[in-house]
């Protein structure tokens, strides 16, 4: 029997159905953009005609087949690959690919990292923002030595945690815990983007700087961040603007906003330590479902700790 048959019988018991896969990811942008991408790899790959209403259908059937090893689950992935090329731009053809390689995953049909490789490399690398600035650690020194402290402090955990400028100013003081090896940040399901919970930390200047920001607080607000987001989008923008940093060049993105401080992160934290970690603990959907079952979290913070200098914007230069 063939190698990849073998692996598909193996992996069969595993499976879940479309639908139980879509429901894994609440917000509505996210499962459109999944359904999008199935929708084309089903047609692309098995010259169907699926629509919204028989995609679920369409797409338990495609498991079947291999699940009794009639098809090959790589090679439909490279042509749909090479469709996608055909038609549609590099950061769309690189997001559906992503997509059906996540759906196979959670169906029990995992690509192997080479494989994922060779996928990726017959795609056009996805179109970067032209407008916005480099990355660099002294860039974000700069930054952060203009704006106020209580900015300058949301800055320093944003750049250390992965969190989402949404997330981080609903925080609770709750919410942390001081006593681990390094600050622990517990995020509750409610405020996240993904609706799942999950567990983030702190550099060492990270967590300094935010102690002694919350020693300087007289207020009871509970919250560690008690502003809105047009406040912390008002002073970055002001910032940036005083520091020569706000051109535009395309749409009405500012070249410098809280974003990029997630982008940083991943970016950082991917030269030192595993990639996969990096994506799981800044909460990117699909790697909460897949990543969280492969690591322990005593492994994600070793992990974490490993990558802490590439982080750190104080400590060390570029």
């Amino acid at each position: 029997m063939h190698k990849k048959a073998e692996k598909q019988k193996t992996t069969a018991q595993k499976t879940l159905t479309t639908k139980q896969f879509l429901s894994l990811y609440p917000n509505k942008k996210t499962q459109a953009n999944y359904q999008l991408a199935l929708k084309h790899y089903i047609r692309i790959t098995t010259e169907q005609t699926v629509s919204s209403k028989n995609l679920n259908t369409a797409c338990d059937r495609y498991i079947e087949e291999l699940t009794a090893g009639n098809r090959n689950y790589y090679l439909d992935c490279k042509t749909y690959g090479q469709k996608l090329c055909e038609t549609y731009s590099p950061t769309t053809a690189n997001l559906y690919l992503r997509c059906v390689c996540l759906w196979l995953e959670e169906c029990g049909f995992p690509l192997t990292k080479r494989e994922r490789q060779r996928l990726t490399a017959q795609l056009p690398p996805p179109k970067p923002k032209k407008c916005e600035i480099e990355l660099k650690r002294k860039t974000f020194r700069i930054i952060y030595d203009a704006l106020p402290k209580h900015m300058g402090t949301l800055l320093l955990v944003l750049l250390a945690s992965g969190m989402r400028l949404g997330e981080t100013l609903q925080l609770r003081k709750s919410d942390l815990r001081w006593e681990e090896e390094r600050t622990e940040i517990s995020i509750p399901a409610e405020i996240t983007k993904t609706k799942t919970a999950r567990t983030t930390y702190l550099t060492e200047e990270a967590s300094e700087a935010l102690l002694d920001y919350l020693r300087t607080r007289t207020d009871s607000n509970e919250r560690i961040f008690p502003f809105s987001a047009e406040s912390a989008q008002y002073y970055l923008r002001k910032t940036a603007k005083q520091l020569g940093l706000n051109a535009q060049s395309e749409g009405r993105t500012p070249a410098v906003h809280w974003h990029m401080t997630r982008k940083w992160f991943i970016s950082r934290f991917s030269l030192a330590a595993n990639k996969d970690v990096a994506e799981h603990i800044a909460g990117h959907e699909g790697y909460l479902s897949i990543s969280y079952r492969r690591y322990t979290k005593k492994q994600i913070l070793k992990e974490y700790i490993k990558a802490e200098k590439k982080l750190s914007i104080l400590k060390g230069r570029e």
